[in-house]
């Protein structure tokens, strides 16, 4: 008699052991789904954010008339490195006289959004001929391109490049 109530026992606690484990595994998965709902809403909100900024950006380029320096790049890129700390440097010297476009080819996904980006800004051509030139970087005045060089790491020439467009 004492076994069967032994056995009886066992088997009620292995019923509430998995009951219990069953119950908080639906609960675990539930606080997943939820947290995957709002970072998909989180992520879907800073899209719509930069898609914004973009459209401002595109919108202010077009009433501008200051010359553009556009910049292709990559995270993949051993030249882009060497290059992107000399714009950089160079920005908060020309950034009210000219207007900076960096163009990310890294990725497909980087690449359709600098072709969407080039596109509001007029520049789809420039893109098109350029995308496949890594640390590219033009000085372009009207949409045209009045000075190109890639893998070029020397101040001095940018400068000369940037005050020529602006005479």
């Amino acid at each position: 008699m004492n076994y069967k109530k032994t056995i009886f026992a066992l088997f009620f606690l292995g019923m509430i052991v998995i009951f219990s484990s069953t119950n908080g595994f639906a609960q675990d998965t539930m606080k997943k789904d939820e947290m995957m709902k709002k970072d998909d809403a989180m992520m879907k909100d800073d899209a719509m954010k930069k898609d914004e900024m973009m459209k401002k950006d595109a919108m202010m380029a077009k009433e501008d008339v200051r010359p553009i320096v556009a910049v292709i790049r990559a995270d993949w890129c051993p030249y882009c490195k060497k290059v992107e700390p000399v714009i950089s440097a160079l920005m908060p010297d020309y950034s009210e006289k000219m207007h900076f476009v960096v163009f990310d080819v890294t990725n497909e996904t980087t690449t359709a959004e600098a072709m969407k980006q080039a596109a509001e800004l007029g520049l789809s051509d420039f893109f098109k001929d350029f995308k496949g030139k890594t640390s590219a970087v033009a000085v372009l005045k009207d949409k045209k391109v009045v000075y190109k060089t890639s893998n070029n790491g020397k101040r001095a020439d940018y400068e000369k490049a940037f005050d020529q467009a602006l005479k």
